[in-house]
């Protein structure tokens, strides 16, 4: 009798990624905070675009209805959008700069006893501050 051999055909994905719900969650959420930080540098059409695909729950026809385009046209304007947000964060690194403060306010919190009261104090100061300003 011969084995069956059974290929799989797996999309290619960045290192770590695994293709499933929480990867598209993730992907989504991921947007929504490039639009919140970086709305203000689209046009007014790409603006419309991403609020109506990040709020709107609308399928790509009434998305491209809404929005007066094709399909592909309204898929494309959200797509070079995203693509500009993304590459916008490559450059100015905002998202990156809250993980970065969000991870230093854990560990002065987790390690907060076995600092000097002075530095623990004057660095929840800043961090406060910078929570504040919204980075």
């Amino acid at each position: 009798m011969t084995a069956l051999r059974i290929i799989y055909i797996i999309p290619i994905m960045r290192s770590g990624d695994v293709f499933n719900d929480d990867t598209l969650l993730g992907e989504r959420v991921r947007f929504g905070e490039l639009f919140d930080c970086y709305s203000s540098l689209l046009t007014e059409k790409q603006r419309e675009a991403c609020e109506l695909s990040l709020t709107g729950d609308l399928s790509s026809s009434e998305l491209a209805e809404e929005l007066r385009l094709s399909r592909q046209g309204a898929y494309d304007l959200v797509r070079r959008s995203r693509d500009f947000l993304e590459e916008t964060e490559g450059y100015i690194g905002l998202l990156v700069l809250r993980s970065r403060i969000a991870e230093l306010a854990k560990l002065i919190e987790q390690w907060r006893h076995e600092l000097p009261e002075e530095f623990a104090v004057r660095a929840e100061g800043l961090l406060s501050e910078e929570a504040e300003r919204d980075v």
